[in-house]
């Protein structure tokens, strides 16, 4: 393979010559009148005497395989294989059906090609989407010394667009323009397409600007090109100025308006493109259909997507899979299943990797074990089991749920295993405190020949420092270069300060945020002040979150965080100031809420959530839950109420948290004995953790409890991360 200043070089070696009219590859060599063909599939029986000008006009009409191979075995037995228009006619017509290793072999067979040949079979592999292969054979005619046309160079211009070769295909710009070749609206609109593909939209915004002629792919391409950048406005507003010219928009544009909606999460333009997809027609396209679905289900309208969803008559597996991931990324686990459950009972639809990674995904997110265990059974029912992309997805969803012995069983009985599943299972140790066990699958990874990648370090940092393994943290972040040669990025950085932070290091934190070679983001300085909320480090978290507001000023939690590290201390007045300044942004703190499976089915309560329809039950068991620790030993701990109200609300307050809800839960609705697994979206706090502690000695229960940073065993009365979290 050559690379593009080869090609640049090679293009530049040749003397220029006259440019080509534009025509169709088959055409350029088109000699024969069109009366010889106006019906071709019956002239395949008319052939009498064999000639190659007939042989030819009959190939340029066939669209279907077998008169097609009738035609090639006829001029086989009549000697004329060696034909260079038949070979060409024949090459075109095989890709046209699909058949390009058939029309590799022809052009393979060719003695003497001519620049027709090579175009035909770049235009082939192009036209069927096999853009590396049109590329090894471009670069081959140019080491053959053939100079390309505007026809050639149109063809290799969507191959390079989408494999993303912007010096190539800047190359050949610079060729059109150096021995001018008489360039057209094909030509231009292939260069705005792979501009706006590889993203350089002033570039792809210049050249469209200066075209004397556009037609609606050429549109379409800059519009797409915006679109995936997230330029929402851009995109709306070359809509609007395409249809001042005069053009309307068609099914390309539509599907680009959609996935630009989608990419920037805007639903007041969502809402104007779907008036307009109802507009133009193409409101019951399963593909526009489906697109919309996943654009509301972006804008966090789920409630609009299934509404979409349940108007279509059929649904592929596509359309189920996006429907299932949207409620799950809202939280709607329980609505998630019930379409799974549906998409399985429908018998025209068959599963995939893609639906199984993810309703494993959304088990995972919602510690929906049984429901996860389920799935794996469906699983090896349907043949999956082998498949490494979904095997990495169920060992994330074991380790997850809790369930590490599942996930490493799994893992080591896994045929073949890629550095995905080593990762999720490294991943899943450190979620679950077993730092020690993740720096082990480092090494055995690496003794089976697998070199670790960004994402393994960074798993096995985030394993050390949910594991307060510090020494060991520090030293493979410091042989990350010397040893994998991988620069640390920000994320590296963000786990090496929250190591350091959670060990009340706070000094060597904020040291190397100010030695990074790398500008600090949010993210890093997120860690260091959440260490200074549990150190107690006042003076440095102020500090710290001038930072944060400058660089973040929408992100309600650093407010929440400052707010209680005022209160901590009994600085009222902080805490006022900082809740006036969030209300006066319009934010809102993300509210706490846990959650608990039971019989397959996903129950949900918020903090102080009163409005259960079982909370009189549940607030009966709530109380002899408090009065039993108590008698051993629970103390509310009220300093972690960061409100300034009474003392009995303060203890309302700890009592109806939401991990003490679903406990409480937990206990009414299953057998004495059985584990209680929770799952919390924020980090669970110290009352909490400490009330649970006693909940699994007092009632003899295992409870597990995964928060937003690690899980947490509860076993006769200790935890499983030691009291360091």
């Amino acid at each position: 393979m050559v690379d593009s200043s080869t090609v640049f070089n090679l293009l530049r070696s040749h003397p220029k010559q006259t440019s080509l009219r534009f025509k169709s590859p088959v055409c350029l060599e088109s000699r024969f009148s069109s009366t010889e063909h106006r019906n071709p599939v019956s002239n395949v029986t008319k052939l009498i005497a064999p000639r190659a000008p007939s042989y030819a006009s009959v190939l340029q009409g066939l669209k279907e395989l077998k008169p097609i191979q009738q035609i090639h075995a006829q001029i086989i037995t009549s000697g004329l294989a060696q034909n260079i228009f038949l070979s060409n006619r024949l090459m075109n017509s095989y890709a046209s059906c699909g058949l390009l290793n058939v029309a590799k072999q022809i052009f393979g067979r060719i003695q003497n090609k001519n620049l027709v040949s090579w175009t035909i079979l770049i235009s082939g592999f192009t036209k069927n989407e096999r853009y590396f292969e049109a590329y090894e054979v471009f670069c081959d005619m140019i080491m053959s010394g053939f100079l390309p046309n505007v026809v050639t160079i149109t063809s290799i211009l969507s191959a390079l667009a989408n494999l993303g070769l912007i010096r190539v295909g800047r190359s050949l710009h610079c060729f059109l323009i150096r021995y001018g070749l008489g360039v057209n609206v094909f030509v231009e609109t292939s260069l705005v397409l792979l501009y706006s593909k590889v993203g350089c939209m002033d570039v792809a915004w210049r050249l469209f600007d200066k075209m004397p002629d556009k037609n609606i792919v050429t549109w379409n391409a800059l519009i797409s090109g915006y679109s995936n950048k997230g330029f929402g406005d851009e995109v709306l507003q070359l809509f609007n100025l395409m249809q001042r010219n005069g053009f309307s928009p068609d099914f390309f544009t539509i599907v680009s308006l959609i996935s630009g909606c989608s990419a920037i999460g805007s639903l007041q333009l969502g809402s104007v493109i779907h008036g307009c997809t109802i507009k133009t027609g193409f409101e019951n396209d399963q593909i526009i259909k489906t697109a919309l679905i996943d654009m509301y289900a972006k804008c966090r309208c789920v409630e609009h997507a299934y509404s979409l969803f349940d108007e279509m008559p059929v649904k592929d597996v596509v359309t189920w899979t996006l429907m299932l991931s949207s409620f799950s990324h809202v939280g709607y686990m329980n609505k998630a299943m019930q379409i799974f459950n549906e998409m399985i009972g429908v018998d025209e639809v068959a599963l995939d990797s893609i639906c199984l990674i993810g309703i494993l995904s959304s088990c995972s997110r919602s510690g929906a074990l049984q429901q996860g265990r389920r799935v794996h059974a469906l699983m090896i029912k349907t043949g999956f089991e082998d498949d490494i992309f979904v095997g990495s997805a169920l060992i994330g969803m074991y380790a997850n749920c809790g369930n590490l012995e599942s996930a490493r069983k799994f893992f080591e009985g896994m045929k073949e295993k890629d550095i995905a599943c080593w990762n999720a299972m490294i991943a899943g140790n450190g979620m679950n405190g077993c730092g020690d066990d993740a720096i082990d699958l480092l090494w055995k990874m690496q003794g089976k020949g697998l070199e670790p990648d960004e994402s393994t370090l960074l798993c096995v940092l985030c394993a050390c420092s949910h594991a307060g393994m510090v020494d060991q943290g520090l030293h493979i972040f410091h042989c990350m270069v010397r040893y994998w040669h991988i620069l640390p990025n920000l994320q590296h950085y963000t786990c090496i300060v929250d190591l350091l932070g959670r060990a009340g290091r706070l000094d060597d934190a904020h040291l190397l945020i100010n030695t990074m070679p790398l500008q600090p983001d949010a993210g890093v300085y997120g860690a260091l002040l959440g260490a200074c909320r549990v150190h107690g480090n006042i003076d440095l978290g102020l500090q710290i979150s001038k930072k944060l507001f400058e660089l973040d000023p929408n992100d309600a939690g650093y407010y929440v965080l400052l707010s209680n590290m005022y209160a901590t201390v009994g600085n009222w007045e902080g805490v006022k100031m900082t809740r006036v300044s969030l209300r006066s942004k319009g934010l809102k703190k993300t509210p706490g809420f846990s959650s608990i499976e039971i019989d397959m089915e996903i129950f949900t309560f918020m903090a102080g959530d009163i409005d259960h329809p079982q909370y009189p039950e549940i607030h009966r068991i709530l109380k002899i839950m408090i009065n039993k620790i108590k008698e051993v030993g629970y103390v509310p701990d009220i300093k972690l109420v960061f409100q300034d109200v009474p003392y009995e609300t303060k203890i309302n307050i700890l009592y109806h948290h939401s991990e003490k809800l679903a406990i409480a839960f937990g206990l009414m609705r299953t057998k004495p004995g059985t584990t209680i697994r929770i799952t919390k979206n924020l980090r669970t706090c110290n009352d909490c953790h400490t009330a649970t502690k006693f909940i699994s000695k007092v009632f003899e229960r295992p409870v597990v409890i995964k928060d937003v940073n690690r899980f947490h065993f509860f076993q006769d009365g200790a935890c499983s991360c030691k009291d360091y979290w």
